[in-house]
């Protein structure tokens, strides 16, 4: 089996379970967001006490907001 294989079965799996979950509120349920790496062998919601719903989890390389300069 593929991983793209593996991917969508789990996806299939998780959707068929989803229940409860679809009731929570769209924004996150302890307000706040975590911007952190990309880095895959990072799990936000282990690091940080997160529950499903708890927050928003932006992820980009090195985990850091992009910056801009007035004038540009």
């Amino acid at each position: 089996m593929s991983i793209v294989d593996e991917v969508l079965k789990a996806n299939d799996e998780y959707a068929a379970t989803f229940g409860p979950r679809a009731e929570l509120a769209l924004p996150p349920a302890r307000g706040f967001a975590i911007l952190t790496c990309m880095d895959a062998r990072l799990d936000p919601a282990k690091y940080a006490g997160l529950a499903e719903g708890d927050a928003h989890v932006i992820r980009n390389a090195g985990g850091r907001p992009a910056t801009t300069r007035s004038g540009r």
